[in-house]
């Protein structure tokens, strides 16, 4: 071994460096899968989509994997064209799948853009938006997870014989610190952003820097190929990967085990993670941007414990052991948060270890099974099954969720509404899948109103009124409320006194002659720009487009604020109809452009809307996760008893899952 090659693979810096470097790839793809989750009921709500489509949503990821067996194949393509030229192709995959769908969710696409037209020509029971999300997702799901084998390649090649599994572990760590970060910041980027698919935008542009980082490390592998030319197993001719070692693999009882154990325990973790956020807005009554804060300190707690178990596993071993203590953990977590109302952060903190427990000593124990010329190939098969489970048990959860939750969406028709017009106070009751009471909870009700075309004429069933919103309405107002049930399970609240999300001004009553628009600079010394009555109402739009000359002096103050406040107030009454924040934005003639009721709403005026339409509303109350959380525990039982088997077949096989990750045992391939 020459001295430029110890300075590269066996360079303490330069392998760390390397591992740090490769981990942001996906840590990206971490970040991107997660990011969404937070935002699952605002999909539902400006999208009209069930806990089903989301769960289809989720589920897109796996397609390619599990019915195109692209894992397996993209093992394949890894073992046959190397890591260079299959980690291009399925980065760049992964980066595109994500710019399709943030395009999905954009304002653009749903005000017509590219495509839209071709997405709304089938399948109407599924909005335009959904399906271009669901495509992307789709080609996301193509790219990310042979990315992820790419990336496990990239460890052995450059840890094995080394720190592998701690290599892993901090791989794994990092990777998590994608998911924790997604799960704390979405929501609160979509909150504190002019729109709230600003959230899924930042997510997508992770993924085109995720593909730069590859490219930067491409240069690096270059180099260490040449290095180990000829001398390393990786690269030898008479060792290169053939079809029938995949028949090998199959034929190979700890490869079976350690398939299915990673399989049902992925399954209880991932669709499990793409539903905790609303899992804890629905049982704890949580907002959006604290549900995914809390949901996030499993992945804060896994990125500091993987490293740390793979230290273990390098150091002492016990890695079958170890993963028959994680799938017991699992199991225990998810019975306590179906069956408790125990405080969801000592369960996520045990959760958190739980996960780090078992792919720290799993994904390690790969490379004593399995030859090293069919790393990519097992990785491959493994994660093509893992898929399996990846794409049938979000959609399960999504079925259990719309089945056992009949009672969640409450619609208001014609005579509600009429009440409510005069007095702005709604009443509905908290009622379970049984129809029994639910008394004196703290809740976190949503409240819509969809505005039906003048030609619908309004049905007072309920089962009808929801298809007609669904189909045909129009959301004019979300809002959110904090409330409680009685005793007989009723709650009641104010229309236009909480959280307002969602507002459609083209519904509002407008009127130039009596109201004025007001824009001033953000921040703590707010300066007034411009006010002004020289405004259209909103025709076929929901929004009032502004474009207002500024001169430079005013130009540079609202370029250092970054955002405006803009208030809309009638003269007559002095009352506030609106206010809210506003990125600033000059179009191409220098002037200030603004969408007025496109912003962050801060407060709108309920009783300016028109409510001379045909209005139907939507109480949603929290949704019961108790049977779908019993699921994800039966599949922790499932992976309690492959970790089991595998144990018993390593002391037959002899492969030392037992010992230090560096050292096999003496009877092992």
């Amino acid at each position: 071994m020459n001295a430029l090659q110890r300075s590269l693979k066996d360079s303490v810096g330069i392998r760390w460096a390397i591992l740090f470097l490769i981990a942001f790839v996906q840590a990206a793809n971490y970040y991107f899968y997660d990011a969404i989750s937070p935002l699952k009921r605002l999909l539902e709500e400006n999208f009209n989509i069930t806990s089903a489509d989301y769960g289809m949503f989720v589920a897109a990821y796996s397609i390619p994997n599990t019915f195109l067996l692209m894992a397996v194949l993209g093992g394949i393509i890894l073992d046959k064209l190397g890591i260079r030229r299959t980690g291009f192709l399925f980065v760049g995959m992964m980066a595109l799948g994500g710019l399709l769908t943030a395009y999905g969710a954009s304002e653009y696409f749903s005000s017509g853009g590219f495509a839209y037209g071709f997405f709304n020509s089938f399948l109407s029971n599924y909005s335009p938006e959904l399906k271009m999300m669901v495509l992307g997702r789709f080609f996301f799901g193509l790219g990310a997870e042979t990315s992820i084998v790419v990336v496990s390649k990239i460890i052995v090649k450059w840890f094995k014989g080394k720190e592998l599994a701690l290599a892993f572990g901090m791989k794994i760590g990092l990777a998590r610190a994608g998911s924790a970060l997604a799960l704390f910041y979405s929501a609160e980027i979509a909150e504190a952003s002019s729109h709230w698919t600003i959230a899924i935008w930042f997510a997508a542009i992770m993924l085109l820097v995720a593909f730069l980082a590859f490219l930067v490390y491409a240069i690096f592998d270059v180099r260490i190929d040449r290095q180990l030319k000829g001398e390393t197993d990786l690269l030898k001719k008479d060792e290169q990967f053939s079809f029938r070692d995949l028949g090998k693999l199959l034929t190979n009882k700890s490869f079976i085990f350690i398939t299915l154990l990673c399989v049902t325990f992925y399954s209880a973790v991932f669709p499990f993670q793409a539903y905790s956020p609303d899992f804890l807005l629905n049982k704890f009554g949580m907002g959006l941007s604290q549900s995914g804060k809390i949901a996030s300190i499993l992945y804060w707690v896994t990125m500091f414990a993987t490293p740390l178990f793979g230290l273990v596993v390098d150091k002492f071993g016990r890695s079958a052991t170890l993963m028959i203590f994680g799938s017991i953990l699992l199991t225990l977590i998810h019975l306590t948060f179906a069956l408790t109302y125990f405080n969801p952060i000592v369960p996520l903190v045990l959760l958190g270890i739980a996960i780090a427990l078992v792919p720290a000593a799993m994904w390690p124990a790969v490379a004593k099974i399995v030859p090293e010329k069919r790393i990519g190939s097992a990785y491959g098969a493994m994660f093509s099954v893992q898929n399996l489970g990846l794409f049938l048990f979000p959609i399960f959860a999504g079925l259990i969720l719309d089945a056992t939750n009949k009672n969640a969406d409450i619609f208001l028709g014609p005579d509600q509404t009429s009440m409510i017009k005069n007095t702005k106070v709604f009443e509905g009751q908290y009622l379970d899948d049984n129809n029994q009471v639910i008394q004196n909870k703290a809740l976190l009700a949503s409240l819509t109103l969809y505005a039906l075309p003048d030609d619908t004429m309004p049905s007072r069933s309920q089962e009808v009124i929801e298809k007609q919103a669904s189909a045909t309405g129009e959301i004019i107002w979300t809002e959110y409320y904090q409330t409680r049930s009685n005793r007989s399970g009723i709650f009641r609240d104010t229309l236009g006194t909480d959280s307002t999300e969602k507002i459609n001004i083209a519904y509002f009553n407008i009127d130039p002659e009596s109201q004025i628009i007001s824009i001033y600079t953000a921040g703590e010394k707010s300066k007034e720009i411009i006010s002004t009555s020289q405004f259209e109402i909103p025709v076929d739009q929901d929004f009032i487009k502004l474009e207002i000359e500024v001169d430079e002096k005013n130009k540079s103050l609202l370029k250092a604020s970054e955002k405006v406040n803009i208030s809309l107030t009638d003269t007559s009454s002095k009352q506030l109809i609106l206010a809210e924040k506003h990125k600033v934005f000059f179009n191409d003639a220098g002037q200030l452009s603004l969408k007025v009721g496109k912003g962050e709403i801060e407060y709108a005026n309920i009783q300016y809307l028109d409510w001379d339409k045909n209005i139907v509303i939507k109480v949603r109350t929290p949704l019961d996760y108790t049977y779908t959380i019993l699921m994800f525990a039966v599949l922790g039982l499932f992976g309690l008893f492959f970790a089991i088997l595998l144990k018993r077949e390593d002391k037959k096989a002899g492969y030392g899952l037992e010992l230090p990750s560096n050292k096999k045992a003496k009877n092992s391939e």
